[in-house]
């Protein structure tokens, strides 16, 4: 059943989105018919608002009415003989009976929703006219704001790029095969040609709308029948994807009571959440998932107690790329995952590690800190959190990476908790952003400089260099000796993972905290220069640790300072 909604509120928006062409095409030649291409009656701007009504109507709504009449009835059949498939007693048999009262009730608030966005956006048009006229604005400047009203940065345009990647999109946008591309080409239009970032847009509102009218239409008509027929138990059925809500990732196939659903909605909050009845709005704007009804009697379900906040993402600890220093995960199987997934399974798991006796606390139970003193929250104790990227004075950062950005940090932090459980130390316990480097490390925290793309900003650089070669053409750092950018990353992390070791192996209390034992071993050494694969590893004896540390544990051990191994073997392991 949910892919069949699936596949309608896709089919849905893809239709709207096409009209909007038309629309965005018929609005420009009539204000260019009418104006003659000068703006100089504001009377005129006045004059074409019921004409510019009409072309709405004609385009949009009318596109909009066709879908809810001739598609919703698909809808309602397919709730019908959902239920015709259930166990249902004879009491409960009207479940099957068609209602085309009700069915003709939300199909006219379904409609209503679309009324309601043209007449916003035809006052946004018709404004633009007006005030256009007012501020002796070009012509063509008013028409490309018109369109970006419309279609936003998906708008036709005078450049060739622009509309090769708007036809690649929107031809593919519903195409699983081909999602990687058209999230590439999507970040290439934002990026490069983006004249409306804000996306307050037409385009943006009517697709949303077709998409959640087909799923709105769904849990309406199921709920209205399950009450007709008694039936107060629901189970939250649909299919996940990469960026799906905690919400509905803790959900998924929780048969609960419409008494403990309606509870759990008035005193629950999460990301994404929007007003509304919670049959109807379910996860969120957008939303995949419905409340099927169902009855405990019947034999295969079960009620599920409501989780509780502490226990209520353990869902999203399961892990979607999966990987291990026996079995590093390739580039190409990493899987696009969202922010929203990423916290919730990272925040667990660094609120867990914080409790490691071996990061030390004072006399008040607080931690101890080195190196990230200036942070607030890690003053009031709190694990960071990857999702928030805040510096120093509380402010949040802009970032500029994406969910298979996400994906990497997710798969390369499990290699580093392997790290943590080979060399004795403890798990990580926060990821904060950096502003200046493009990491570090320290408290066993993890600095990410969040300016830089992960997998973009480790460049193509590969170098050919090997033992033996002069020491003036060694590359600056170890990501150099590598191809695949996922293996030059990787470096990245293990490096400052390098540097997790020499702060924290051995450390017992306080004391050892600010003399880490293995740093104290680290100064002793009389030369640490003019054996390493990197002119990094010359900066001062912890990098020298680190770099070394990286490329043993990827794999180039015989680029690594024989001096590092007899160091790693006698004061580390």
């Amino acid at each position: 059943m949910s892919r069949i909604l699936e596949k309608l509120a896709d089919q849905h928006e893809e239709r709207i989105i096409n009209v909007l062409y038309t629309l965005e095409n018929d609005v420009i030649n009539e204000v260019t018919r009418a104006t003659k291409g000068q703006l100089v009656s504001q009377r005129l701007a006045i004059q074409l608002q019921p004409r510019l009504r009409t072309i709405i109507q004609n385009t949009f709504l009318n596109e909009a009415d066709l879908i809810i009449n001739e598609e919703y009835n698909k809808i309602a059949k397919e709730v019908l003989d959902t239920f015709g498939k259930m166990p249902i007693p004879n009491k409960f048999k009207n479940l099957t009976d068609i209602d085309l009262s009700t069915i003709n009730a939300l199909k006219t608030q379904s409609f209503s929703g679309f009324e309601d966005i043209a007449e916003r956006f035809l006052k946004v048009i018709n404004d633009e006219v007006y005030q256009s006229t007012i501020a002796g604005r070009p012509f063509n400047d008013m028409v490309s704001n018109i369109k970006s009203h419309i279609n936003g940065v998906y708008k036709t345009s005078n450049t060739r790029e622009i509309n090769e990647l708007v036809d690649f999109i929107n031809e593919n946008k519903f195409d699983t095969a081909k999602k990687a591309q058209v999230e590439d080409a999507v970040r290439k239009l934002h990026t490069q040609y983006a004249s409306d970032r804000a996306g307050n847009n037409l385009r943006r509102y009517a697709s949303q709308i077709a998409h959640d009218s087909v799923m709105q239409f769904h849990g309406q008509f199921t709920v209205a029948k399950a009450k007709a027929s008694g039936l107060n138990h629901f189970t939250y059925t649909g299919t996940l994807v990469r960026d799906s809500r905690p919400f509905c990732i803790e959900m998924l196939n929780r048969t609960l009571t419409e008494e403990q659903i309606r509870d759990m909605w008035n005193n629950r909050a999460w990301q994404g959440k929007s007003t509304g009845d919670p049959f109807i709005v379910r996860g969120g704007y957008r939303c995949r998932h419905t409340w099927i009804p169902t009855d405990p009697s019947w034999g295969e379900e079960t009620v599920d107690e409501v989780p509780t906040e502490e226990e209520a993402f353990d869902e999203t600890l399961n892990v979607v790329n999966s990987s291990s220093l026996t079995n590093k995960i390739k580039l190409d199987d990493i899987k696009p995952v969202s922010i929203g997934f990423l916290t919730n399974k990272l925040n667990k798991q660094f609120k867990e590690n914080a409790k490691d006796e071996r990061y030390p606390r004072d006399g008040n139970g607080k931690e101890v800190l080195k190196y990230n003193e200036s942070l607030e929250r890690r003053r009031n104790n709190e694990p960071i959190v990857v999702a928030e990227f805040k510096d120093s004075s509380g402010q949040k950062r802009d970032f500029k990476w994406s969910e298979k950005d996400y994906g990497v940090v997710e798969a390369l932090m499990q290699e580093l908790d392997e790290l943590a459980i080979k060399y004795d130390v403890p798990k990580l316990r926060g990821i904060n952003a950096e502003k200046g480097h493009i990491a570090s490390m320290g408290d066993g925290v993890l600095n990410l400089n969040v300016r830089f793309n992960i997998l973009e900003r480790t460049g193509t650089e590969v170098t050919k260099w090997k033992k033996g070669d002069s020491l003036f053409d060694r590359p600056f750092t170890a990501d150099s000796f590598f191809e695949d950018k996922l293996d030059k990353i990787r470096t990245t992390f293990y490096h400052e993972f390098g540097h997790h070791i020499h702060q924290q192996k051995f450390v017992k209390n306080a004391g050892d905290y600010y003399l880490p034992p293995v740093e104290t071993e680290l100064k002793k050494l009389r030369r640490f220069r003019g054996g390493s694969a990197t002119r990094y590893a010359e900066q001062n004896k912890y990098e020298w640790f680190a770099e070394n540390f990286s490329l043993y544990e990827t794999g180039k051990t015989e680029l690594v300072d024989p001096n590092f191994l007899k160091f790693l073997e006698e004061k580390v392991l």
